[in-house]
């Protein structure tokens, strides 16, 4: 054990006193008082092992009666300990005596040893006085308590630093962490050595049972050189909150044709994270997989898909998130409607261009489903004021992928009143044909009047004809004019 520096000058000091009382027959003193440890900490117990001797040069025994320490000087008398019924000492022996004493703040403490006994010769009373100036430090490693945030009734957690500031390592350290009106799912941490200079971190797990101010108290036992077991404690208050649920879940339909699914969002607007969620969506006409997410933070969200076999062109699916929030589990329905579009031709983007008595009509077969188009055809409908012109009187498009679309022109030709034309669309989907009909108000459009152009070469030769008998019959008229003249013989031909 070391020895306490102070000690060392109160003995120098000790050298002006008698060291030793000396009775008619005795001759006793204090030789040592060993203080462990030598700089304690508040709180801490210190042991003073007190040795007593009783000289060679005595002539009798001493008597113990108490050994004890106390407060020197001050008002009172303040005694930490007193040892009493200790035996005799004979002369050229000693006798050892621990004493023991704690301390609640940090300070110098001035004491004394004092030893009662009794010379067993004479009879006399004997008291020894050894003075021991101790010096009590707040001489811990630095602790620290951080604290997540909390909520009532949900698990959060934290973790308390141990900094070892010491001249010496620190061994067999081991951290609880303790509540008040909390309960501690992880509490303890245990660790071989804190090197000097070095930290430790313990974490620890709480449930707060209710909402409002909780203290937390973290205690660190350890032990130091010599074999010096400490522990020192920190508490901080946590503020928690009440619980607040908000979890909520929305859908979309995505995906064309048969490969339809539903995008379900999660969204989490509690104040405390939600776990193990498992989505699932069900359906008389249709079939969906499970889904599972780990879990989904405070105020936020995320998505999944479910991917959807469908036996009808329409479902109505309810869908159900289950998770976990805090120590409970909870559940989120919502219902929707999916619906398996298929291919659907509609014509958009029409324009019409008159020709004379004919109509030039030219759009986009638009597919507005949600499944391809094929063999789509679109044609003129003849009626009683409207015949199919050439040079199309109808139109085959072909296959008109979902979203999409293909452009066609076909010609009409109108007579008598006529205020709109009829457009016939046929095509082809998931093998079925389907038939739709469409009527272009032509006083809806103000495309310009243009000349008609000849439908074949026949048409040409029949509009020349008449410019040809014109011709004809002016040459006729010049040439008779001319015969006319000459036989009268006139000299002047006025043409």
């Amino acid at each position: 054990m070391r020895r306490l520096s102070a000690v060392l000058v109160c003995l120098l000091v000790l050298g002006s006193l008698p060291p030793s009382v000396a009775g008619a027959s005795v001759n006793v003193t204090i030789s040592d008082v060993e203080v462990t440890p030598s700089s304690p900490a508040p709180g801490e117990t210190v042991t003073f092992d007190t040795t007593v001797r009783n000289l060679e040069s005595s002539d009798s025994p001493l008597e113990i009666n108490d050994i004890a320490i106390r407060r020197s000087g001050g008002r009172g008398i303040t005694e930490y300990e007193r040892v009493s019924d200790l035996g005799s000492i004979s002369p050229g022996s000693s006798l050892e005596v621990p004493l023991t004493a704690s301390f609640g703040s940090a300070g110098t403490r001035d004491l004394r040893v004092i030893v009662y006994g009794r010379d067993r010769g004479s009879g006399e009373s004997v008291t020894i006085r050894y003075p021991v100036l101790l010096q009590v430090e707040e001489n811990h490693p630095q602790v620290d308590i951080t604290a997540n945030d909390s909520v009532a009734g949900v698990e959060s957690g934290g973790r308390v630093t141990v900094a070892n500031g010491l001249d010496t390592q620190l061994s067999n350290v081991e951290v609880v962490v303790r509540g008040q009106g909390v309960e501690m799912t992880k509490r303890r941490t245990v660790q071989a050595t804190v090197p000097q200079n070095g930290s430790m971190t313990a974490p620890f797990r709480f449930r707060p049972r209710t909402a409002g101010d909780h203290d937390l108290t973290a205690t660190v036992r350890y032990t130091i050189e010599g074999n010096t077991r400490r522990n020192v404690s920190r508490t901080t208050t946590i503020e928690t909150d009440p619980l607040r649920e908000n979890v909520s879940i929305d859908t979309e339909a995505v995906g064309s044709g048969n490969e339809r699914a539903l995008q379900v969002t999660v969204s989490n607007g509690a104040n405390v994270p939600i776990s193990d969620v498992a989505i699932t969506a069900r359906s008389e006409n249709a079939t969906f997989p499970r889904a599972l997410i780990e879990n989904v933070s405070a105020s936020s969200s995320k998505r999944v898909r479910l991917n959807a076999t469908m036996n009808e062109p329409r479902a109505d699916v309810r869908v159900a998130a289950t998770y976990d929030l805090g120590s409970e589990t909870r559940r989120a329905v919502t219902e929707t409607e999916l619906r398996s579009v298929p291919g659907t031709i509609e014509l958009t983007g029409l324009d019409i261009v008159r020709q004379g008595s004919r109509y030039q009509i030219s759009g986009s077969a638009s597919n507005v489903g949600s499944t391809a188009a094929d063999s789509v055809l679109v044609r003129v409908v003849d009626t009683e004021m409207v015949t199919p012109a050439t040079p199309n009187r109808d139109y085959f498009v072909g296959t008109v992928p979902a979203s999409d679309f293909v452009s066609f022109d076909v010609y009409a030709r109108t007579e008598g009143n006529a205020t709109s034309i009829p457009l016939e669309v046929t095509y082809l989907v998931d093998e079925d044909r389907k038939t739709q009909r469409f009527s272009v108000d032509l006083n809806q459009f103000g495309g310009a009047a243009a000349p008609e152009t000849p439908e074949s070469s026949g048409g040409g030769q029949s509009g020349l004809l008449p410019v040809l008998a014109v011709a004809g019959v002016a040459v006729l008229l010049v040439v008779g004019v001319l015969v006319r003249r000459y036989r009268r013989g006139d000299d002047d031909l006025d043409v």
